[in-house]
């Protein structure tokens, strides 16, 4: 049998062991919570550019809202136009413009060019209730039939083909259409003092946001373009206006991409404004049918 002073002595040494235990484990712990760094929290998420740099440009809304409504009161104007509508070529013309509502109708007589070898050919439109007319020999009518009827909705190859660049053309002559509803997702890039013939204006850059107006835009086909837009990562699209001393506009100028026609880019003049307009369809015997197959110059729809 062990001796007392034996087990005594075990004991003594199983107490040492537990202690030494329990004070590594206490010195494990305070050393670990004085040595460690406090835990960091999450780094926050990046605000969004927009929201970490607020948009120091003005708004445009009380200038559109203003032209807008002028536009309105005047009800027509005359037009000088020019630019290129994409495959159908360069185009030159005298036009005329009368708003009523939320459109506006209009007629162009002027020339067109697809290509730098080919020589001008007149070309007379106008544009009704949203239906288009077009004369043109590029587009080999009937003789007896010389116009041609492009419906916006038209499902034929040269509806789809032509009405895209005619809203375009329409849209050139009434700044209303590009701006309607979405004055107040439209910046002013800038604004300078310049001359139009002679005449002192107000040079505006605009800014339409696409994102912000595609939320805003009332027409269906303009919110649809710039929601494609924004989805294509074109966050603005640009305009320039001249604002005459009456507040009135004297020169529209817009270059976009246009389905089917390519790049679109015109520049209209405005002179006249509220003098009187005859705007008048072609007689319904002359108007006829789209050849079949292609356009010349023209690619297919997709």
């Amino acid at each position: 049998m062990p001796s007392v002073r034996a087990r005594n002595h075990d004991r003594s040494a199983l107490a040492r062991s537990c202690t030494a235990i329990v004070s590594a484990s206490l010195l494990a712990t305070i050393g670990l919570g004085a040595c460690s760094a406090p835990e960091t929290p999450p780094p926050a998420k990046p605000a969004s550019a927009a929201a970490a740099r607020p948009d120091p440009r003005p708004t445009a809304a009380p200038l559109l809202t203003d032209v807008i409504n002028r536009i309105s009161e005047r009800g027509s104007v005359r037009t000088t136009v020019r630019g290129d509508l994409g495959f159908i070529g360069d185009l030159q013309g005298q036009g005329l413009a009368r708003y009523s509502g939320d459109h506006a109708d209009v007629s162009l007589r002027g020339s067109t060019r697809p290509s730098p070898a080919q020589p001008p050919q007149t070309l007379d439109l106008a544009i009704l209730d949203g239906v288009g007319y077009l004369k043109s020999a590029l587009l080999r009518p009937e003789p007896a039939k010389p116009w041609l009827r492009i419906a916006p909705d038209g499902t034929d190859f040269a509806a789809k083909l032509l009405a895209p660049a005619l809203r375009q053309l329409q849209d050139s002559t009434d700044p209303r259409a590009t701006f309607q509803g979405i004055e107040s997702a439209t910046k002013i890039q800038s604004s300078a003092p310049d001359q139009l013939d002679g005449k002192p204006a107000t040079r505006y850059s605009l800014r339409v946001l696409t994102a912000a107006a595609a939320a805003k835009a009332p027409d269906d086909q303009q919110r649809r373009r710039l929601q494609q837009a924004a989805d294509n990562g074109r966050p603005e699209i640009g305009y320039e206006l001249w604002i005459g001393q009456d507040g009135l506009p004297m020169r529209f100028a817009a270059a976009q991409k246009v389905a089917q026609a390519g790049q679109v880019s015109l520049e209209s003049d405005y002179r006249d404004w509220g003098g009187p307009v005859q705007i008048t369809p072609p007689p319904p015997e002359q108007v006829g049918e789209f050849p079949s197959g292609p356009l010349p110059m023209a690619q297919p729809p997709q």
